[in-house]
């Protein structure tokens, strides 16, 4: 029996219409290239998304939007995908010349949030590609000692020397370990490492295959907690979070019109209170969060708004933020700590409320 997870891409391309099938890798590529999901050659979801795109078209063409009931759940309990879903919806947008209503977005990210859960349940060690300058010594001695530290965790694929890469089909590839900078945007992630692999080189690589999940105490920081501020308007709130990060260096130009440029797409607010705007790609040298609570409640899109977390995640990071998301996301579910933080005066109650 022949079904989408041992079907090739190419026999993908050959089942779908041209046109879906163009605009669904041109989808997954935008996607890949923002967030680094490593679903793009994932073919169940090129067939599921392809699938859903080719009525979809005509829909997106004559306005012809469609309810989702699940709109609100997807928001808050798959933050990322529908993220990836806000991305797919930007290039379909320049495609068909229309607006994509978040129902749409909805839909698109359910498809996306289900090859980000056939990806968790995948088993087996890490797969990379060893790259190196040229000669195939210092590639087989990065290769034996990576082996040799990593064991059954990493099966290393092969070695290219770097004027090969174009030739290289990543469709099997998770990762690539070069010993040289790799300019280019490659569709998977890249670990550059000194052909004499150092304590920093080896841990990179282990923090990687072992997907560790990040304490999200480090990204807390007292400087950027401000609390019962009495702001009154989603752009005001947006301005100030704003001006404040950009005045601690952690963010530059750009920043600002990145975020509302997010909102434009679809309100960041997630109901209970909650809103978690950010841009709408990474764009910052770090991963930050800073937070806002209001003396009183904001409109914020069809929704009321009196606790801010404005989200910036590393631009090009390889950490895994899912305790990140986790909290945020029991922020929204929880109305207590909702409230318990709205009354924090002080950033130690603030932040003994949070965690």
């Amino acid at each position: 029996m022949i079904t989408t997870s041992n079907m090739s891409e190419k026999e993908i391309e050959n089942v779908l219409e041209d046109e879906v099938y163009q605009l669904t890798i041109t989808v997954l590529d935008a996607i890949e290239e923002r967030l680094h999901l490593g679903i793009r050659h994932d073919t169940e979801l090129i067939m599921g998304l392809g699938l859903h795109l080719k009525p979809a078209i005509n829909r997106y063409r004559y306005g012809m939007n469609i309810r989702n009931p699940m709109l609100e759940d997807i928001k808050v309990k798959y933050q990322v995908a529908f993220e990836a879903g806000i991305i797919a919806g930007m290039a379909l947008e320049k495609h068909v010349g229309a607006k994509i209503d978040e129902n749409e977005i909805g839909y698109l990210a359910l498809h996306i949030g289900a090859a980000m859960e056939r990806r968790k349940l995948e088993s087996g060690p890490k797969r990379c590609l060893i790259v190196c300058a040229s000669g195939m010594g210092s590639a087989q001695l990065l290769n034996y000692k990576i082996q040799a530290k990593f064991g059954s965790q990493i099966k290393v694929l092969g070695t290219t020397e770097f004027y090969k890469l174009n030739n290289v089909d990543f469709s099997e590839v998770d990762f690539v370990i070069s010993s040289i900078p790799i300019r280019e945007t490659l569709p998977v992630p890249v670990i550059e490492v000194n052909t004499i692999l150092g304590e920093g080189d080896l841990q990179r690589i282990e923090g990687f295959i072992q997907d560790t999940e990040t304490n999200v105490t480090q990204y807390i920081k007292e400087g950027l907690v401000f609390l019962q501020k009495p702001l009154q308007t989603k752009q005001e709130v947006i301005e100030y979070l704003v001006n404040q990060v950009m005045e601690k260096g952690l963010a530059g130009e750009g920043f600002l019109e990145a975020v509302l440029q997010r909102e434009e797409m679809a309100p960041t607010a997630f109901g209970n209170s909650v809103a978690i705007p950010h841009p709408i790609s990474p764009l910052t040298s770090q991963t930050f969060l800073a937070f806002c609570t209001l003396d009183k409640p904001i409109t914020w899109g069809d929704k009321k708004v009196q606790f801010v977390c404005l989200l910036s995640v590393e631009k090009e990071s390889n950490e895994n933020f899912q305790n990140m998301y986790d909290m945020l996301g029991n922020i929204v579910d929880n109305e207590e700590i909702v409230q318990r933080l709205l009354k924090a005066k002080t950033y130690t109650e603030f932040l003994r409320t949070l965690l």
